[in-house]
């Protein structure tokens, strides 16, 4: 014995008289496409705004790196100046103190070991004498 016997009625779904819908009117289907079209702009908006967000995360770490990648070319362009400097005064100095120019400095008194007139090639140091 079920439980279906002990009930007084049976319900089937086959014995229900069917439904009767009113046929959907075109104002309903204009509700309902204008209703699901708002709702896809909506979507659209809100991912714009994630993409817009993303890109201006994006555009601010570049700017970031730029703003870095900027300082480090002035510091290496003040290092270069300043060395620039350091050498003009120094040649500006070597320039006063002395009564030769650079350039003859240069050209008489830089000379190879072996044209000096101090090498001597039978010169024995003191040091190097066996006694």
């Amino acid at each position: 014995m079920s439980l279906a016997d002990l009930l007084p009625v049976r319900i089937s779904i086959l014995d229900r008289p069917a439904r009767k819908h009113r046929a959907i009117d075109e104002v309903d289907r204009q509700k309902m496409l204008r209703a699901g079209a708002d709702l896809l702009i909506k979507g659209l908006r809100l991912q714009l705004e994630e993409q817009e967000k993303r890109h201006e995360e994006v555009i601010a770490r570049i700017d970031a790196r730029h703003a870095e990648i900027v300082e480090g070319l002035e510091r290496q362009v003040a290092d270069l100046k300043r060395r620039v400097d350091v050498g003009v005064k120094a040649e500006h100095v070597i320039a006063k103190t002395q009564e030769l120019s650079v350039e003859e400095i240069r050209r008489h008194c830089v000379m190879p070991l072996h044209q000096s007139p101090l090498a001597n090639p039978a010169h024995v140091p003191a040091w190097a004498h066996k006694d």
